[in-house]
């Protein structure tokens, strides 16, 4: 009889979809750890597209803050994330964009646009 980590691991294989899923919340799920608990508390990771990732920011300034610095923060979140889920399938980086936005900031125009960009590349 298979393990129950067994029966998931072939679930995930025999499923992309399902997988690619599972490992874009577990991407959520790490962003406090990768960026560190004082900027995720002003920051959080809302969702990802491909390999773009949003994150919510509560106030203007710490969206500037970390737009300024989003190259060092793109590196330590992959850094973070090649050391916890191994490298990523696809690609050279499991995130290769974020996009910022406000804490009231329509998300859907931004993801809108991440989208059309994402498929230029």
């Amino acid at each position: 009889m298979d393990s129950l980590s067994q029966v998931l691991k072939k679930i995930l294989s025999a499923n992309p979809g399902l997988s690619q899923g599972v490992e874009e919340a577990r991407i959520l799920e790490l962003w406090p750890e990768a960026i560190g608990e004082s900027i995720s508390k002003h920051a959080k990771a809302v969702q990802i597209k491909g390999t773009i990732l949003f994150i919510s920011v509560e106030k203007p300034v710490w969206r500037q803050e970390l737009h300024s610095n989003k190259s060092l923060v793109l590196q330590k979140l992959n850094q973070n994330l090649r050391t916890r889920l191994g490298p990523p399938r696809s690609g050279s980086e499991w995130i290769s964009e974020i996009f910022f936005l406000g804490s009231q900031h329509s998300t859907s125009s931004s993801w809108s646009k991440a989208g059309k960009q994402s498929r230029k590349k």
